[in-house]
């Protein structure tokens, strides 16, 4: 963890970057782009780690499409242990959109293949997914250093800010799948937009 990150939160987009890097993906119209523009959704939706993101395959995402819940399989998972995320609306409109994409693409439709594919119909590998990050971020002209990590952050961030439950950290903790409450702690430090509107108040 990088050593600002002990006094703020600052791997994540902001309502603003993110509306702007959504908005840049969805200009183009061509199936690689869609196919990103629906993994960086599932992704932001769920906060899935990108090795999980990389091992979901067919069936992982037709039985969350039916049962509205991601399960994520131990093996795909960080130090083996597999949880299981809400698949809300927009997750389940990035999965269906995929599963569409990649029968596009020519894939063949079997459970075990993988769920997101390359030009190959092989799994995208985690090196492919931070390197279209990477272009589509330079596309919409960020100024920040934006990897897929990020979205896991910005889906903490957003359920700490919107949840009603008496203890959000707790939400955060089992949307996230962490099994100790201490890993989910980042997400009660302030936020880079915090910062900022609290140093201008002191102004």
């Amino acid at each position: 963890m990088e050593q600002n990150d002990t006094q703020i939160l600052e791997r994540y987009l902001t309502e603003e970057e993110e509306k702007i890097l959504f908005k840049t993906v969805n200009t183009f119209g061509d199936v690689y782009s869609r196919r990103d523009a629906a993994w960086m959704l599932l992704f932001r939706q769920t906060g899935i780690r990108i090795g999980t993101m990389a091992g979901l395959n067919v069936g992982d995402a037709k039985q969350a499409v039916r049962t509205k819940k991601l399960v994520l399989r131990n093996e795909i998972c960080k130090g083996k242990k597999g949880y299981t995320v809400h698949a809300n609306t927009s997750a389940i409109k990035a999965l269906n959109k995929l599963l569409k994409i990649r029968t596009e693409m020519g894939a063949i439709n079997a459970n075990h293949e993988p769920l997101v594919v390359s030009r190959n119909h092989k799994a995208m590998s985690v090196r492919s997914y931070q390197a279209r990050l990477k272009y589509w971020r330079d596309q919409a002209g960020l100024q920040i250093e934006v990897t897929p990590h990020f979205f896991r952050h910005t889906c903490g961030q957003r359920i700490m800010e919107r949840s009603t439950a008496v203890n959000p950290l707790q939400v955060v903790q089992a949307a996230l799948g962490h099994s100790d409450i201490k890993n989910t702690a980042i997400y009660t430090r302030p936020t880079r937009e915090q910062l900022a509107a609290d140093m201008e108040a002191i102004s």
